[in-house]
């Protein structure tokens, strides 16, 4: 069976992710910070406790990412979903209020630089060599439509620039890597604790989309910024 590793694996895109992959009898290596706590993906290993692991990852703790991928030694995995991801402590909108020009929170805005960006950089380096040794060798970086520089009409900058900083990262890995496909993925705005209940995209919707898209990605794609129906997203 295929395999999948998925971060942020306890709620929104990620949890649906692992929902998904699970129906098909994917092997679901589901990460979250705190998979005690995360009653859903529980529910979700007890029905499929032969495919579902569930692994604690911190993906801001360095050392723990290597301790996971060192674990996972010998496990091909054919899509690695770096989706753990925030907009600091509160939603959209709300959460646009201490990350516009008027009200910066420095703070937040370090702590999403390095949950959005610098922690899927240490994943996707980390587990490599896992995506390299599988038979569709995907990484997907979750962006998303507010990265796009084209389309920017103001707020939510720290969000913003952490997601565009992420695309410029999977634009370089794709350049360096010519064993695995690298993309970086709109999921479009959609109804999670992230995007808020006001979103109009349905999760599930989008993540079936995604999943159907993933298998008829080829080398050419590798690096572009796509939506979830593989439209290309303006820089």
């Amino acid at each position: 069976m295929p395999t999948v590793l998925i971060t942020g694996a306890n709620r929104g895109i990620g949890l649906e992710h692992a929902r998904q992959y699970a129906a098909k009898g994917w092997i679901v290596h589901a990460c979250a910070r705190r998979p005690a706590a995360a009653d859903d993906l529980q529910a979700l290993l007890s029905a499929n406790p032969d495919i579902v692991q569930v692994h604690a990852l911190e993906v801001t703790d360095h050392a723990a990412v290597d301790a996971l991928a060192q674990r996972l030694i010998d496990v091909p995995i054919d899509v690695l979903l770096n989706n753990a991801g925030t907009f600091g402590p509160q939603g959209a909108p709300a959460g646009m209020a201490y990350q516009s020009l008027g009200n910066m929170d420095y703070d937040i805005w370090r702590d999403i630089l390095e949950v959005n960006l610098l922690s899927p950089f240490k994943v996707a380096v980390a587990f490599h060599d896992h995506v390299a040794a599988s038979d569709m060798k995907l990484i997907v970086n979750m962006s998303s439509g507010l990265a796009s520089i084209k389309h920017n009409q103001g707020s939510s900058y720290a969000y913003r620039s952490s997601k565009a900083g992420l695309n410029m990262l999977t634009r370089g890995m794709a350049a360096e890597w010519s064993d695995v496909l690298v993309i970086a993925m709109a999921p479009g705005w959609c109804k999670t604790d992230l995007g808020g209940m006001d979103a109009p995209v349905e999760t599930a919707d989008s993540v079936r989309d995604q999943q159907a898209l993933f298998p008829t990605l080829t080398r050419r794609d590798s690096g572009r910024f796509i939506d979830a129906h593989g439209v290309t997203v303006p820089w």
